[in-house]
């Protein structure tokens, strides 16, 4: 079973006009990049494909699905039924491509998944997206150690922006095929830059770490696409707070 089959069908089920990218990358490139806590236990050359979504997923998409399941109600009888909905609706895209990989690939049953929200039992995250997401060449990865030529005054976490979306957009899944390894000239892509001066990395790590409630770093180098307001709306509130953002979704006339 070659890659791009497996690509192929993962593109379908997961299409960028729906609000998703697929990624590919090697597990060992990961594992080079991380220290042995965060390592993967798989053989260096085992194909890893990162997945994320867009602005459009949320208008789109997950639009779609949240509105198929009102079955005539409103938003709080859709409440009741999918309490988790960001989740529930991603979990369902994941295990389309699952099912739709059993008919290109005889590994399906070995398919390991990992979400952007999984914790070992020790409390660490299972997976480092951002580190995933600067391998697979989908976003760089700002890092202050690495990115400003002298250190910031304040310590600070990393922010990932996309070459496209800035900062309006989510790692979501790693998806693992354990059976199916890379070849050996198989190479990920560099991540694009976005930003290129000391000042502009600064302002950008400065909005994420100390500002991150107003979402301002979202836009930093400029992104060609971007969460609409209802979007950005929606996520700034609390979890029982933002049905009522999206109650228009389930009018009539929507």
């Amino acid at each position: 079973m070659s890659i791009e089959d497996v690509l192929k069908s993962l593109r379908q089920s997961l299409p960028e006009g729906d609000g998703f990218e697929c990624h590919p990358f090697r597990i060992g490139s990961y594992n080079n990049a991380v220290s042995s806590h965060f390592q993967l236990t798989y053989p260096a050359d085992t194909m890893a494909v990162l997945v994320l979504n867009s602005p459009r997923m949320f208008d789109i998409s997950f639009r779609r699905w949240l509105v198929s399941k009102a079955e005539g109600g409103d938003h709080n009888d859709v409440a009741e039924r999918v309490p988790n909905p960001i989740q529930e609706f991603i979990h369902s895209r994941l295990d389309a491509a699952k099912e739709a990989l059993s008919y290109v690939s005889p590994f399906t049953s070995a398919v390991d998944v990992i979400h952007d929200y999984e914790m070992t039992p020790n409390r660490r995250p299972k997976i480092l997206m951002c580190t995933c997401g600067h391998i697979a060449g989908a976003a760089y990865h700002y890092k202050p150690e690495q990115d400003l030529t002298e250190p910031p005054p304040q310590k600070m976490i990393g922010l990932s922006l996309h070459p496209r979306y800035g900062g309006n957009f989510a790692f979501r899944a790693v998806i693992i095929l354990p059976d199916l390894p890379l070849p050996p000239d198989f190479k990920e892509p560099a991540p694009l830059k976005v930003l290129d001066t000391d000042t502009a990395v600064l302002k950008a790590l400065d909005l994420f770490n100390n500002h991150w409630r107003d979402g301002r770093f979202r836009d930093a180098g400029e992104p060609e696409e971007r969460y609409s307001k209802q979007q950005k709306d929606y996520f700034a509130r609390p979890p029982a707070e933002r049905w009522e953002v999206i109650s228009d979704w389930f009018r009539p006339s929507s």
